[in-house]
């Protein structure tokens, strides 16, 4: 039996940026913390059958991989040539469709249990590298390279990504203390929304293309990453907080799908009980809203409550994906 884990993420600022539409023109820069919330892979040989199993929100038993309707699952077994009795199960922390980039994190964390499956070493940077060519290459998703980076490495780290595609990742320069200001200061709440990010994603790529404002936009959001970077090496959590607030402000501009009337009026609440700034964490339309508050949490908190928007405690993760188990 082997086990893996992979952490989600929160993105804090440039998020966007790594989308080819716009990476492949402008190259792109962004900053996101990794979280001890997880998805997990569980992968077993069978034996004395000729069957797969797959487990997850339902459940597969199929004698070869081109029969399963998960396509996740079923590109990862086709690009690792794995066409063998195993049961594959899967358990996530979180909802998928959150924006806290569970598809991307659950591929890595099958990818690594695979690849140890087969008696395989992987390094973190191919383990990002496969798992974005089989979602973007192979399974056609309109996305970048930002999820599957922070899932394999964790961390909060940046990623630099230049016009052909090529990612370099590096962790943020910035001291215990402020590490731990910011851990302590970002509040989570879900808007209980779940949205399909492709939707949202193809929307704002379309609207980009068709108006040259839009993409400026892009420019401006990418430019804020570079900003909330400087503002946390240099230990200032309260400018991060408020570039936070620009950062929001300028990337519901790209879609009508970005937010929604619940949205807006949670976040206005959240600014008005003791919030320095905030933003919906991953391609918007729903999920997480995050907020920086280094002051009146309780009263943020209560707000929040009163609205019906549920609090996720966590922690930031520094292990990125890894096998937590692995047995007879």
């Amino acid at each position: 039996m082997i086990i893996t884990r992979a952490p989600l993420r929160v993105s804090l600022g440039g998020g966007g940026s790594d989308l080819p539409f716009y990476s492949s023109k402008f190259g792109g820069f962004l900053i996101s913390a990794a979280i001890n919330k997880y998805n997990y892979i569980i992968v077993e040989k069978r034996d004395f059958t000729d069957e797969m199993l797959i487990r997850y929100s339902k459940t597969e038993t199929v004698k070869f991989v081109k029969d399963i309707k998960h396509t996740r699952i079923k590109s990862a077994l086709e690009y690792l040539n794995i066409n063998e009795p195993i049961e594959i199960t899967t358990i996530a922390d979180v909802p998928a469709g959150t924006g806290l980039g569970s598809s991307s994190t659950f591929m890595v964390a099958l990818l690594k249990a695979l690849h140890t499956y087969k008696r395989e070493d992987i390094s973190s940077e191919k383990l990002a590298e496969e798992a974005a060519l089989i979602e973007i290459k192979i399974l056609n998703e309109p996305i970048g390279k930002h999820d599957q980076y922070l899932a394999s490495y964790g961390g909060v780290v940046c990623l630099d990504i230049d016009k052909t595609g090529n990612v370099f990742p590096s962790k943020i320069s910035m001291s215990h203390s402020t590490l731990e200001e910011l851990e302590n200061n970002i509040l989570l709440f879900s808007t209980g929304i779940i949205r399909n990010a492709n939707e949202v994603l193809l929307d704002q790529k379309k609207n980009s293309e068709s108006d040259e404002s839009k993409m400026e936009q892009m420019h401006i959001i990418k430019d804020i990453g570079k900003e909330i970077k400087t503002s946390l090496e240099q230990g200032d959590c309260k400018k991060f907080g408020k570039w936070l607030n620009v950062h929001w402000e300028t990337k519901k501009k790209f879609s009508e799908k970005m937010s929604s009337g619940l949205i807006d009026s949670s976040y206005e609440a959240g600014l008005k009980s003791g919030a320095i700034g905030g933003k919906l964490v991953g391609a918007g339309g729903g999920g997480f809203l995050m907020f920086y508050c280094d002051n009146n949490k309780r009263q943020l908190r209560e707000t929040m409550e009163k609205i019906g928007l549920k609090e996720l405690n966590f922690r930031f993760d520094g292990d990125g994906c890894k096998v937590i188990y692995e047995g007879k």
